[in-house]
């Protein structure tokens, strides 16, 4: 009993932190390709209306 006592306990911190850490890549993947993205326009002058 004490040992599926255990492996619940186990179970429900490491949702959040696995979850937390799949949205933390995602937005670090995120943000990785949008600076790769903008390296290639800024040698464009930018236009103002």
């Amino acid at each position: 009993m004490l040992e599926l006592l255990k492996s619940l306990v186990f179970a429900v911190i490491m949702v959040p932190v696995v979850m937390a850490i799949i949205l933390g890549a995602i937005y670090g993947l995120g943000e990785v390709f949008n600076i790769f993205s903008n390296v290639g326009h800024r040698k464009q002058p930018k236009k103002q209306n």
